[in-house]
């Protein structure tokens, strides 16, 4: 017998919209001329609570980033017909369709396999956007880095190849830009070992200046070791904390409800890093397989981006992987990290 379960945040949306409905049709039975409802207070809105997700379709490995007019972009792997797909909002918690941040591939890539995306302002007011792509060898990935005058792009990249290419270890993927505190600049990613039966590794090099180039030579800075990571570990994303530097990444198969969110932590960019021995997010009964975050600060609170599948839906591609929020707070060298909550307390 088919199932007719349905989706719990969908629903919420549903009764969020019935209850909607109904109260403007109670202020409709009014006369005419009588007292209008008064505009929602801004500071009473803000308190309110979300519903996650916070956008309900396939928006695979998300970052979030704050563009040039102020207001919020989303940027994820491929879908949508487009290459980089994005999406806009104003408030961090309702979502529009954007275009394509990546229209155009270099000449070395193909379409298709466009994965991981993520952005950064340059301190010059560029921005720069490190993404995954087929590399001129179509069985392996690699990484390429394009540039944009605004957070949305369009981003192009004139480079004549691969910024990052591990031919003998699988590919390379999940590219991470990182500025410290102090100017320096530093590109993480993963080797694609898993694709090729060799061991992943997470590691990371110096960029220059114009972060469009590397500088130095590659350093690994961890492999899977930990029974929950499965063969794997992948999406790199750095936070500096009161001089610690905090290492969220995730492991185990992404087609998996066992996908989770790992943390490491050291006292310098470079490692070495220290893991927390178990998974610092993982599903539940509203979320399966959480995982590729990142991480943003709004008004002094720091939020989590990530993916998850609806339980029992895992891996097809609709309805996919959708975006979710959560707060993390740090307490030394330890994180804490809300679980997936379909109803969230308030906004950020």
């Amino acid at each position: 017998m088919t199932s007719l379960r349905r989706r719990p945040a969908r629903v919420a949306l549903v009764v969020a919209a019935l209850v909607t409905l109904l109260t403007s049709a109670g202020c409709q039975g009014g006369t005419a001329g009588g007292p209008s409802t008064p505009d929602p207070d801004p500071a009473q809105e803000s308190s309110m609570g979300f519903t996650n997700p916070i956008f309900d379709q396939n928006f695979p490995d998300p970052m979030i980033i704050t563009a040039e007019d102020g207001s919020y972009l989303a940027i994820a792997t491929n879908g949508n017909g487009s290459n980089a797909q994005t999406l806009v909002s104003e408030d961090l918690v309702t979502w529009s369709q954007g275009p394509d941040a990546l229209p155009d591939l270099p000449a070395w890539s193909s379409p298709g396999k466009v994965w991981a995306p993520e952005a950064i302002k340059h301190s010059d007011g560029r921005y720069l956007l490190y993404y995954t792509t087929r590399a001129p060898d179509p069985e392996i990935q690699c990484v390429g880095v394009a540039v944009a005058e605004r957070a949305g792009g369009p981003y192009v990249d004139e480079r004549p190849d691969p910024l990052v290419c591990e031919e003998e270890q699988g590919g390379s993927i999940d590219a991470h830009p990182f500025t410290t505190s102090d100017g320096t600049r530093y590109l993480y990613w993963k080797n694609d070992g898993n694709a090729v039966g060799v061991d992943t590794w997470i590691s990371v090099q110096e960029l220059d200046e114009s972060g469009t180039e590397l500088v130095g030579e590659p350093r690994q800075l961890f492999k899977q070791d930990l029974p929950w990571e499965g063969t794997l570990v992948e999406g790199p994303f750095l936070w500096e904390h009161e001089g610690r530097f905090h290492m969220f990444y995730s492991a185990n198969s992404y087609a998996s409800p066992d996908y989770a969110v790992g943390h490491a932590v050291a006292d310098d960019p470079l490692g070495p890093f220290t893991k927390t021995p178990e998974p610092i997010m993982v599903g539940n009964d509203v979320a399966a397989g959480p995982g590729h975050c990142a991480l943003f600060e709004k008004d002094g609170r720091v939020w989590m981006v990530y993916h998850a599948w609806y339980p029992g839906e895992v891996g097809p591609d609709y309805p996919g992987r959708t975006m979710w929020l959560s707060e993390v707070t740090f307490d030394g060298d330890s994180v804490s990290v809300v679980p997936p909550t379909l109803d969230y307390p308030d906004r950020p």
